[in-house]
């Protein structure tokens, strides 16, 4: 039953393959040739298994190759980049040399501005101290000795207190001006002749003289008679002196009588002052008082203190007053000594600045300034 079903069903799909495509008919193998065609169909077979065969091989084996040529292009990758990195890092470190000397030149090159400012300023100067040189008048160098005398006289006012070097100066100054007979350096002269003046009009100091003085007197201290004990007399009249006429007998006995009487008991009345005997040692310490007041004076002159000086010589006239004898002459002699040095000047109130000093240096510039100016429109 299943077998006619199958035929059944072959007849009807050959018919259907048959109706369908009248091609097909023609390409129906018999049945007699089924062997042929399947050896066919395992020679194919073979040959495509062992082609797939031959491909796995091949894909194996380039598969391998493939491996191996990326194996070695990795290695080759890795090291070109360990080879990269050292090169950056040498190139990095070269940069960074670099750098730093870059900087270390910027900073020789800074030092070499500065060097070059420097000289460039002090060519500048150089030049223009050549230019004065070579562009003054010759008048100009009198006016230049004229400044040198008129510092030189400042020196010896405010350095060493001399004054007649200091007028012999200023009077030279003044003569050298007169020579060039420029009615534009009257000014000048002026104040030169004003500062002449108010030098002369200060008092003159020896402090020399007037130490050697104080030192004499200082020698002389031990030869001063120390004032002793002196009683004055009684103002009372002494009366009881007796009489060599006999006629005065009576007289006489009465003077006697009241002088005996009077002579157990005597009172005097005295309105001067008694001054008490020095012991030795006493009279040392004065002398010496006497001694550092005037050598405290001598230092007061050296220094021109006019008060320690004032207050050192009252000290000594106060101790010549109270305790040495005036009336001796040799004490009132150092005392009038001690009174003539006493009214002596040991300071000078100096000028503190030169009247002829800023006009000769106004005068210096005006004159230096209008060369420069005729030499550059030259």
């Amino acid at each position: 039953m299943t077998k006619s079903n199958n035929n059944n069903e072959a007849i009807i799909n050959h018919e259907e393959l048959k109706s369908d495509d009248p091609a097909a008919e023609s390409e129906n193998i018999p049945e007699n040739k089924k062997p042929k065609s399947g050896k066919s169909t395992l020679f194919i077979a073979l040959l495509a298994l062992f082609l797939i065969v031959i491909l796995i091989f091949s894909g194996g084996y380039f598969y391998k190759l493939n491996k191996t040529l990326t194996d070695q292009q990795q290695a080759q990758i890795t090291q070109l980049s360990s080879s990269l990195s050292s090169q950056e890092s040498t190139l990095n470190q070269q940069k960074s040399d670099f750098q730093s000397l870059l900087g270390q030149v910027n900073q020789q090159l800074q030092q070499v501005k500065n060097q070059n400012k420097l000289y460039s300023s002090d060519l500048q100067s150089l030049q223009r101290r050549v230019a004065e040189t070579t562009v003054r008048h010759p008048n100009d160098w009198i006016l230049t000795e004229v400044q040198y005398m008129v510092r030189l006289a400042g020196s010896k006012i405010w350095l060493e207190g001399d004054l007649d070097t200091a007028v012999a100066l200023l009077s030279a100054a003044d003569q050298r001006l007169l020579v060039l007979s420029d009615p534009s350096l009257n000014p000048l002269r002026s104040a030169l002749l004003e500062d002449i003046n108010s030098l002369e009009s200060l008092p003159k100091r020896d402090p020399d003289g007037l130490i050697l003085a104080l030192s004499n007197l200082e020698s002389r201290v031990d030869k001063l008679t120390v004032v002793g004990l002196s009683l004055s007399a009684s103002s009372s009249k002494d009366k009881s002196e007796i009489s060599t006429d006999i006629k005065d007998w009576s007289a006489n006995l009465s003077k006697s009588w009241s002088s005996f009487v009077n002579s157990f008991v005597v009172i005097n009345k005295r309105d001067v002052k008694v001054q008490a005997l020095l012991s030795p040692e006493q009279k040392w310490y004065l002398q010496e008082n006497l001694r550092a007041a005037l050598a405290k004076a001598e230092f007061a002159v050296y220094r021109e203190q006019q008060d320690i000086y004032d207050l050192s010589m009252k000290t000594v006239s106060d101790l010549l007053t109270d305790y040495y004898d005036l009336a001796d002459n040799t004490t009132n002699h150092f005392f009038k000594s001690i009174q003539r040095l006493t009214a002596q000047e040991v300071s000078v109130k100096y000028p503190d600045q030169l009247k002829s000093a800023p006009v000769l240096e106004r005068l210096m510039t005006q004159r230096v300034k209008k060369s420069l100016a005729n030499s550059t429109v030259e």
